[in-house]
């Protein structure tokens, strides 16, 4: 293995994120960068500190200072992350729009919980995880924690055709009404999403970009909160009201202002009971593997959420009749059903994202508790991952022996976890 290439690669991608920082702070975050992927257990300050060693040539209270003190913005960091490092994955995965003949980037939004402890830590509150619900945890958890909205690039490269690359890249942390004041006024998770796609379009100038997000985030403030020529797919309500489009001309003699819609649609569970011809049969990948899925496409307008701007809702049915019938929607009428089934399902990435910051990486174990210290400490953690994937995507085609190698419960294991790639970074 050339440790010297892997090393220098390594240490190019964080130094694509120093203009975030000032010359002192850039050297701090060289070593935090180093000290925290090197070190495991908690992601806490004095953790990544002990990691370092002799090489920590600062006081310990520097590092503190760090998330606390030091001046650099979240905000800032996402835009450099996203423009020097995921910018370039982008350009490589060769996927470009048919119509406006721009790179594609595909951002996947969700958001998560991070439980802490204590009355006293800045901006916690009583949340519901909704990924711990089920007979194991018998019911429902709601629990003291921190609301992260995470957004992520998913992205497909010519060398790794097994592996579908997700790289969280924004981030925000919510706060309920009573936690805002008026510095920080409240803001509800719909439009702090919409804002945090405002974000990556401005690091991305000019590459298309296509978003996807749960049902959740199938509101007015956010689609109205989109930037131009950016387009949603999410979740439609089963009970939604459905309008066909306006005629396009009006009637002999008739007086008034042109109507804004047509008339009333059954809702999308009725379309799905009643409907038989117009079904068609599509193949998507779905966690990895290749499904078939039947599925009806309908342009039609969703007012209450759109307003005038026609969408595609797509009815997907499994064919083997093992699933309910899912129900999404575009904002653009002119995507392809099978584009809207497929980009749907990859926003299952972000939740895989979000789990590998958690164990790995420490997402949901740092002890920081004032305001500023919140809002930085944790997302590190997920900037990381990025740093990780993006280092072991370059490196790993160089140098095969960084592929992970079959193990006798799993013989015939090729492609790599994000466990691996840590793991091959730390050696």
């Amino acid at each position: 293995m050339d440790t010297t290439f892997c090393i220098s690669a390594w240490n190019t991608l964080v130094q694509q994120l120093v203009l975030t920082f000032t010359e002192p702070t850039m050297r701090t975050w060289q070593q935090i960068a180093l000290g925290w992927v090197l070190h495991r257990g908690p992601a806490t300050v004095t953790g990544i500190f002990r990691t370092l060693g002799k090489l920590a040539d600062r006081h310990w209270t520097v590092y503190h200072k760090f998330f606390y003190r030091a001046a650099w913005s979240l905000e800032t960091l996402s835009a450099y992350l996203t423009a020097n490092v995921i910018g370039p994955m982008i350009l490589a995965s060769g996927q470009i729009d048919p119509i406006t003949g721009r790179p594609v980037a595909d951002l996947n939004i969700d958001d998560t919980t991070a439980g802490r402890y204590g009355r006293h830590v800045a901006h916690a509150g009583w949340f519901k995880d909704a990924s711990a619900t089920g007979p194991a945890t018998q019911g429902t958890v709601i629990h003291w924690a921190h609301n992260w909205i995470v957004g992520a690039i998913t992205l497909r490269l010519p060398h790794w055709k097994q592996i579908r690359w997700v790289l969280p890249a924004v981030f925000t942390l919510y706060r309920k009404k009573a936690d805002c004041d008026r510095a920080h006024p409240f803001a509800t998770r719909q439009v702090l999403a919409a804002r945090m796609v405002c974000q990556v379009a401005t690091a991305l100038p000019g590459m298309h970009l296509r978003v996807a997000a749960d049902g959740q985030y199938a509101t007015r403030d956010m689609v109205m909160g989109l930037p131009e020529g950016v387009s949603l797919v999410s979740r439609i309500r089963r009970d939604a009201a459905l309008y066909d489009l306006p005629p396009k001309r009006r009637k002999p003699g008739q007086r008034g202002r042109p109507p804004t819609r047509g008339k009333r649609l059954p809702t999308p569970q009725q379309i799905a009971a009643r409907r038989r011809k117009g079904w068609k049969t599509i193949a998507v990948r779905r966690q990895g593997k290749q499904v078939r899925r039947r599925v009806l496409g309908i342009t039609c307008l969703w007012y209450h959420v759109c307003r005038t701007v026609p969408i595609r809702m797509v009815i997907v049915r499994d064919p083997a009749g093992r699933q309910e019938d899912d129900f999404f929607f575009c904002t653009d009428a002119t995507v392809p059903d099978t584009q809207i089934v497929q980009r749907y399902y990859d926003r299952w990435g972000v939740e895989e994202c979000i789990l590998e910051a958690k164990q790995q990486m420490g997402f949901e174990s740092t002890r920081g508790w004032c305001s500023r210290t919140v809002n930085r400490q944790a997302p590190l953690a997920m900037v990381l991952v990025t740093l990780v994937k993006a280092w072991y995507a370059k490196c790993a085609i160089e140098e095969p022996s960084l592929l992970p190698e079959p193990t006798p419960w799993n013989p015939h294991k090729i492609q790599p976890s994000f466990l691996d790639m840590l793991a091959a970074l730390r050696r």
